[in-house]
């Protein structure tokens, strides 16, 4: 070749090895095989603009490189702490959960599992136990549940205890298992702090383990014909707003409002919350749901509230259906003429005053404890749960 055509052609520096004359139209050094992204040579004098590079040269560099073992590292970890958490969580699916706080019942306990039948429950304490009973929870003692554990745990007795004034109710009840004179209670509500920092004071804890579903639900004299009241007008109610039926489209009667003492039960408190400071001086006191019931069949104008299990099946009342706030779109509590709890209403919380119920046991290392937890056990096995049923409840399996 001519040495003065070849002196001026273009050639390519390979920024790798230093090998010059790469010809333009060459991808990788003839000398070293790298990709060439270098600058052009002419004359022997290098020309100052680099060719742009490639696609491949940006995806080969170190950094890039380990930049993207980073982010594979990464999503591998993401997917096996994923593969985790659904591990655990199927592995907590037969538990439930157990409050221990003002929405403490999120906590999940490893005491409490479900079984299918209350002879299957394990760890059931021998003796006799005290325990007390919020009235929504009577209905099961009257449908048998005490004689299916005693069937199948003759050893594990239970005795009611009841308040000495006869003031039956979830508040007397959660007073007596602080002071130690019941091993485990039942309550119709989530118990309040101060109930947690007083077992705290006297140095063991309390827990409450949900084993059903319930309604709040109202009832007048049979006389009153309405669609029904909302929350807010029942609320007005029991606040002395609304006096008259003729306020909420009934006849021109005065209401006569009936409740559960608030010393001993929580229905009001469940009602009005912050402000059950402001119940009307026009509600009259019940001592129980026998009386109350009585009552209102007997007094034309007349309201009372309370547990569904013990209204079930009630035909001396008219239960009412319910709305939500302040709004028309009425709920009724029963089906089937009121001989039947409305599960699927209570399940979904359409009927806008369901509420969970509880099994309270002290938290102490004691036998009684042993006995909450059994017991609670029993409750939730499918066989408990089909009592729960029967007793006008909703259970929650």
């Amino acid at each position: 070749m001519n040495p003065d055509k070849l002196k001026n052609q273009k050639h390519i520096k390979c920024n790798h090895c230093g090998y010059q004359t790469n010809p333009t139209t060459a991808k990788r050094c003839q000398k070293c095989g790298k990709s060439l992204n270098v600058s052009l040579i002419q004359n022997s004098n290098e020309v100052t603009k680099p060719k742009p590079k490639s696609l491949d040269d940006l995806l080969l560099t170190p950094w890039t490189i380990r930049l993207l073992s980073v982010l594979v590292f990464l999503f591998v970890s993401w997917l096996i702490y994923c593969a985790f958490v659904t591990v655990s969580s199927l592995n907590k699916s037969n538990e439930i959960g157990v409050a221990n706080s003002s929405d403490r019942s999120q906590n999940i306990s490893p005491e409490v599992k479900l079984y299918n039948s209350i002879k299957e429950v394990p760890n059931v304490p021998e003796g006799t136990f005290n325990y007390g009973v919020s009235a929504t929870f009577a209905a099961l003692t009257a449908h048998g549940l005490n004689e299916a554990i005693s069937a199948v745990h003759p050893n594990f007795r239970l005795r009611y205890t009841e308040p000495k004034d006869n003031q039956v109710g979830s508040k007397k009840a959660i007073v007596l298992l602080l002071d130690g004179q019941l091993s485990f209670t039942q309550q119709g509500s989530s118990l309040k702090d101060e109930f947690y920092r007083k077992a705290e004071q006297r140095g063991f804890k309390l827990k409450q383990i949900p084993v059903a579903l319930d309604a709040l639900v109202f009832c007048s004299h049979p006389d009153i014909s309405i669609p029904g009241l909302s929350v807010e007008q029942l609320q007005d109610i029991y606040k002395g707003k609304l006096t008259n039926w003729k306020q909420v489209g009934g006849p021109d009667l005065p209401i006569v409002p009936f409740a559960r003492d608030p010393k001993a039960s929580n229905l009001l408190n469940q009602l009005l919350e912050k402000e059950v400071g402001q119940i009307s001086s026009r509600v009259q006191f019940t001592h129980n749901y026998t009386e109350a019931i009585r009552q209102v069949s007997s007094t034309p104008g007349g309201i009372f509230f309370g547990g569904s299990g013990p209204i079930v099946g009630q035909g001396t009342v008219r239960p009412l259906a319910v709305a939500k706030a302040n709004s028309k779109e009425y709920v009724p509590p029963f089906i089937e003429d009121n001989k039947r709890l409305n599960t699927a209403a209570i399940r979904d919380a359409s009927y806008p005053l369901s509420r969970r119920l509880f099994v309270i046991v002290r938290e102490d290392g004691t036998i009684d404890e042993a006995a909450g937890e059994a017991y609670a056990n029993m409750l939730l096995s499918k066989e408990g749960q089909q009592i729960v049923e029967k007793a006008g409840l909703v259970p929650l399996r």
